[in-house]
C-alpha cells in the first residue's frame, strides 16, 4: 500500500470519528467545532492523495477503488449530520441548520445522482468502455466540500463569546445555503452532462455486432473481387502464352 492509498484509508478512518463527535453533542456543547475540523482535514486529504498519486506516478487500482468510495461516504455522512443539526437563536428559538424541505430535496437529488452515475459506470465497465472525466463533477465536489463545513459552523450564532462570532454564524448560514444549492444544481447538471457525453454506453451490443458484421462482409467482398480480378488476369496471360506456343508449333 503506497502513500496516496494510505491517505485515502486515513480519510475513511476519519469518517466514523466525525460521526462519533456529532453523537456526543449532548455532552460537548462545542462539538460542532471539533467535528468541522475533522471534516475539513478529511476533505483536504481528498486533494492531497490525488496530487501525490499523479505527481509521483503512484496511481493504483486499489487507490482508484477506494478514493471515490471515501469521497461519497464523507459527503453522505456530512449531509446526514446536517439534516440532524439545529442551532439556537438569541431568543432561545431552535431552527434546523438546513431549511425544511430545502435540505431534504438537495440531499435526495445528490444521492440520486450518485446512485445513477454509479450504475452507469458499472455498465460501462462491463462493456469495457472508457468514459471521459467531467469537470462539472469536480466543481460540484469542491463546492459541496466548502458548503458543508460552513453549515456545520452555523451554531456560532448563539455563542456567548462575541457578537462578531455570532455574525460569522449568520454569514455561514446564508452563504452555506447558497453554496449548497449551487452544489445541488451542479450535481444534477453534471450528472445529465456525464450521461449525455457517454451515451455510447447505451448503444446496443447487437447493433454494434451487426455493424461490425456488415463491415466484415464488405471487406470480404472487396477482397474476393480483387482475387477474381487477379485470377482473370492470370487466365488471360496463360491463354496468351498458349496461343503463342500454338503459333510457334504451326510455323515449325
Amino acid at each position: 500500500m503506497n502513500l496516496p492509498t494510505r491517505i485515502t484509508v486515513a480519510r475513511i478512518a476519519l469518517i466514523p470519528i466525525f460521526v462519533l463527535i456529532f453523537c456526543l453533542r449532548e455532552v460537548f456543547e462545542q462539538y460542532y467545532i471539533l467535528m468541522t475540523i475533522v471534516f475539513i482535514i478529511a476533505s483536504c486529504t481528498d486533494f492531497v492523495d490525488g496530487h501525490i498519486a499523479r505527481k509521483h506516478n503512484l496511481v493504483t487500482d486499489l487507490g482508484k477503488f477506494l478514493d471515490p468510495i471515501a469521497d461519497k461516504i464523507l459527503v453522505v455522512a456530512g449531509m446526514i449530520v446536517l439534516l440532524k443539526m439545529n442551532f439556537v437563536t438569541n431568543n432561545g428559538s431552535i431552527y434546523p441548520v438546513l431549511a425544511p424541505y430545502f435540505g431534504e430535496i438537495c440531499v435526495i437529488l445528490i444521492l440520486a445522482r450518485e446512485f445513477i452515475i454509479g450504475v452507469f459506470r458499472q455498465i460501462a465497465a462491463a462493456k469495457g468502455k472508457v468514459m471521459a472525466a467531467d469537470k462539472l463533477g469536480k466543481a460540484k465536489t469542491i463546492i459541496t466540500l466548502i458548503a458543508l463545513p460552513m453549515l456545520m459552523l452555523v451554531p456560532f450564532i448563539n455563542e456567548p463569546w462575541h457578537k462578531a462570532v455570532n455574525w460569522v454564524g449568520v454569514v455561514f448560514l446564508f452563504l452555506g445555503w447558497v453554496l449548497f444549492g449551487i452544489a445541488t444544481i451542479l450535481t444534477v447538471v453534471s450528472g445529465i452532462n456525464y450521461v449525455f457525453k457517454n451515451k455510447h454506453v447505451f448503444k446496443d451490443d447487437e447493433v454494434v455486432s451487426k455493424t461490425n458484421e456488415t463491415e466484415i462482409k464488405n471487406t470480404c467482398c472487396e477482397q474476393l473481387e480483387v482475387a477474381n480480378f487477379e485470377i482473370e488476369e492470370q487466365d488471360a496471360k496463360a491463354e496468351e502464352n498458349t496461343n503463342c506456343a500454338c503459333k510457334e508449333n504451326t510455323n515449325d
